[in-house]
């Protein structure tokens, strides 16, 4: 039986804290740029750039920032606090509602963002719209559909797991809490925030043109991927015509190169990229293309292989219970993508819960998407 490499820190699941955020417009470190009737560009004191649209501001064309995300970006660059060094001696078994997993960072996987105890899930909570086609508070019969097959997908293929709250209260009836959770809707475009932020985040999806692909797309930014040609090495992999990209999108291309968690090559397969002539104002010519000068797709069809080795990395496929027991799915992958066996699984739960390895009879709950 091989070794299991899994290392677990245990999490407060709901942080409790004090917002000092001004409702005020930040400062910038640029003029406002006009994109649009509707929006705006924003050049932040950091540097990067940011788009104001109907109030909110979106980073890489459809990251939807927090307040907190903001504020960081405009001082630091970054969305993520600076990484705190975990000392190995002190992980202790994971909660199931919080937390994570430690793993060597010897290994090859996608390029997400770096994790702490209050931007990744445990089971990630959502809840959808009403049925309609309005924008932000429906959501589009077919859409549901399309979000079913892409949940389905992140759960086959990963240890993510989803925990279906529609209809249920969404804060918390002793503390008063608004529990973290994605609201699915519709929207003009696509959007989602990157990891979990806190509180209600939409994520909205065009019911004119939506797939399966897309849909996993947005999903993999709420779980905590970034995109793929904004990763901090992209230059040794690609070349970016900057000539050739329509006016005020330059943005969606800026390098993330602050606390981000990405280890191994560029991913061509990731459904994390974008193609070689998205943005482009010649449609004939690519903004993209590969150090020999070919193009590429950025593909919505499925999860790369890389594309799952970050939440597997990061997550257990906890199933949803009435109880406290830490109960796994039937299936785990470990960080390389492999499924556990029956008894390494069964002593991962009996690490998760004491020594126990046996969930007690009816705490489960029903959870269907």
């Amino acid at each position: 039986m091989r070794k299991l490499n899994f290392k677990f820190v245990a999490l407060m699941f709901i942080s409790l804290f004090v917002s000092c955020q001004s409702d005020d417009l930040i400062e910038t470190g640029g003029e406002l740029s006009p994109t649009s009737e509707s929006s705006k560009l924003i050049k932040l004191n950091s540097g990067a750039t940011v788009e104001l649209k109907n109030g909110e501001y979106f980073w890489q064309e459809d990251i939807v920032l927090s307040k907190a995300q903001l504020e960081l970006l405009d001082k630091t660059g970054s969305i993520v606090d600076a990484p705190v060094e975990i000392d190995s001696a002190n992980l202790i078994p994971i909660s199931p509602m919080s937390g994570y997993s430690f793993v060597p960072e010897s290994l090859t996987r996608n390029n997400g963002i770096y994790p702490t105890a209050y931007n990744l899930w445990a089971m990630v909570r959502f809840v959808y719209a009403p049925s309609g086609y309005g924008i932000d508070n429906q959501l589009a019969p077919e859409t549901k559909y399309i979000i079913q097959q892409a949940l389905r997908h992140w759960e086959e293929k990963t240890n993510v797991r989803f925990y279906n709250a529609t209809g249920q209260p969404t804060t918390d009836p002793v503390y008063g809490i608004e529990y973290p959770y994605i609201y699915f809707c519709n929207g003009e475009g696509n959007s989602s925030s990157v990891g979990r932020v806190g509180g209600m985040q939409r994520v909205r999806l065009a019911y004119l043109g939506c797939n399966m692909g897309i849909a996993a797309h947005e999903i993999g930014h709420a779980i905590g991927l970034n995109h793929e040609q904004c990763r901090y090495d992209r230059d040794n992999y690609i070349n970016i015509n900057w000539n050739n990209i329509q006016a005020g999108k330059e943005h969606n291309f800026q390098i993330n190169n602050q606390n981000y968690y990405c280890i191994g090559g560029f991913d061509f397969g990731s459904i994390m990229l974008y193609s070689s002539d998205d943005f482009a104002e010649d449609p004939s010519i690519p903004v993209m293309t590969k150090k020999d000068g070919s193009t590429f797709e950025g593909q919505r069809s499925g999860l790369s292989d890389l594309d799952r080795r970050f939440p597997n990395t990061f997550y257990l496929p906890y199933t949803a219970r009435s109880d406290v027991y830490r109960e796994l799915d039937d299936v785990v992958y470990d960080q390389y993508n492999n499924k556990l066996t029956e008894q390494e699984r069964l002593q991962l739960q009996a690490q998760l819960n004491n020594g126990n390895p046996n969930p007690p009879a009816g705490g489960r709950i029903p959870n269907e998407f």
